[in-house]
């Protein structure tokens, strides 16, 4: 009678331990990974020519360097799909390195092209509170 006791409470154990370990193995993406998609993301967008998608890729926290925001990034990019200069996009992304350093990270060269020619960005991010990593920064070559 003890012995069966004792293997079940060694069983529970056992299976406690198992389900507890399961659950904290599975960590989610890297930061490498959700910066990845974030970048995918705004590609598709792109691609897409969706406005929404695109504007989803920027950090509430976006600036140019010419103190331009985020809202006045939004009509500059419809104006452009507006005008077809993102007809036929291409987003060339083979040689982009990411680079993080806490809560910020850099990713670049993106190469896009269309008929009204190509542009080689590169990105600086910022991991932002809701753990999605963001575009704070961007500067063209």
């Amino acid at each position: 009678m003890v012995r069966s006791r004792l293997a079940t409470v060694l069983a529970a154990t056992l299976v406690v331990a198992l389900v507890c370990g399961c659950a904290t193995m599975g960590k989610g993406p890297s930061d490498e990974e959700l910066i990845t998609q974030t970048l995918d993301g705004y590609a598709a967008g792109l691609v897409a020519q969706d406005i929404d998608k695109l504007m989803a890729a920027y950090s509430d926290d976006f600036e140019t360097e010419d103190g331009l925001g985020k809202e006045d990034l939004r009509e500059f990019l419809a104006g452009a799909i507006d005008q077809g200069y993102l007809e036929d996009v291409e987003v060339d992304a083979d040689d982009c390195e990411i680079k993080i350093e806490g809560e910020k990270a850099t990713a670049g060269p993106v190469v896009y092209s269309s008929a009204m020619g190509s542009i080689t960005v590169e990105y600086t991010m910022k991991k932002d509170a809701d753990g999605a990593w963001r575009i704070v920064e961007s500067f063209m070559y």
